[in-house]
């Protein structure tokens, strides 16, 4: 499954990366710690606090946004958005 992680400020992307991550379940509450982990460190951010809101719209959604209220220390954009592209069915 690829996951695309991106850095807005003002709506407008400031970085992203899109990683692949096998053996991932999308319901799977621990999985998404260390992916989220993974996603920051390659984008050279803290890790921000994941809440079951977050986890909810990955499920439902496919999609997340992390803010400032998000994070413990302070940061110089607005969001942080990760978007999962699930694998295409053959």
């Amino acid at each position: 499954m690829k996951i695309w992680a991106a850095i807005r400020t003002d709506g407008k992307i400031q970085q992203d990366i899109v990683m692949e991550f096998s053996d991932l379940s999308q319901a799977r509450v621990e999985d998404w710690g260390p992916i989220i982990g993974e996603l920051c460190h390659a984008l050279d951010l803290a890790r921000p606090v994941l809440l079951k809101k977050h986890l909810h719209d990955l499920v439902l959604f496919l999609h997340t946004a992390f803010t400032a209220a998000d994070f413990m220390e302070p940061i110089a954009f607005d969001k942080l958005t990760v978007e999962i592209f699930p694998e295409k069915k053959k």
